[in-house]
């Protein structure tokens, strides 16, 4: 079996765009990843066309190892843009092989691990400002029946805070966990906006509300 044709589908979806990739091979069988990274999707796709497509022509998907490891090696510390765009074709070759297999991806990778996975929640909170706006949404989701929250306190602050815009984000936290209880999980959400300084001073002031983790706290190039 041999990967004919490459192809890539640039598609829009409101507040953000997506990239895939096809794959098709000689016996018919075609296999789609997905190679999206926000407002980078045309840079990933030029990289598709340009370097990945040509090393990816004629190979056999069940090669991953030798036609990922390959790339991987040719750009070496290659950055986001290329990792996503080999990670866009790796998937497609896993879709191929998995359909060849007549075997779902996951079985293939291990297994089924889990039998049921908990969801949570979020993007619950647009337009909320004051303690009592989060609140009141965060009503509102727990009695739909989630059991964990993910929401972003921290309004405009970007890399330091003022101690006055820190109690702001500890108040709206501190309101959300009044108003769902000690057993609904809450994740604070940075966008990592923080210096690493402020950032500790702010997850400290949050231990109390036992939050299950604190996501991206500080530029994930630091």
């Amino acid at each position: 079996m041999k990967i004919i044709q490459f192809e890539t589908f640039l598609t829009n979806a409101g507040l953000r765009n997506y990239l895939f990739i096809r794959l098709r091979t000689d016996t018919g069988l075609t296999g789609v990843g997905e190679a999206s990274l926000e407002w980078q999707e045309k840079a990933v796709e030029s990289i598709c066309q340009e370097w990945v497509k040509e090393r990816i022509l004629g190979c056999d998907p069940f090669d991953i190892e030798s036609v990922i490891g390959g790339m991987i090696r040719d750009q070496y510390q290659g950055g986001s843009t290329v990792m996503t765009a080999i990670s866009g074709v790796e998937i497609a070759m896993w879709d191929i092989i998995g359909k060849a297999c007549n075997q779902p991806v996951y079985r293939l990778l291990g297994g089924r691990y889990h039998r049921r996975i908990p969801a949570y929640a979020n993007g619950w909170y647009g337009g909320a400002r004051t303690p009592r706006d989060f609140a009141e949404r965060a009503r509102e989701v727990v009695a739909r029946g989630y059991r964990a929250l993910k929401f972003d306190p921290f309004g405009t602050a970007w890399k330091e805070m003022s101690p006055e815009e820190i109690d702001a984000a500890v108040d709206i936290v501190a309101a959300v966990r009044e108003v769902v209880g000690s057993k609904i999980g809450l994740m604070i959400e940075f966008h990592g906006r923080l210096s690493a300084g402020c950032a500790v001073e702010v997850m400290r002031r949050l231990e109390r509300f036992n939050p299950l983790y604190c996501e991206e706290p500080i530029a994930p190039e630091n």
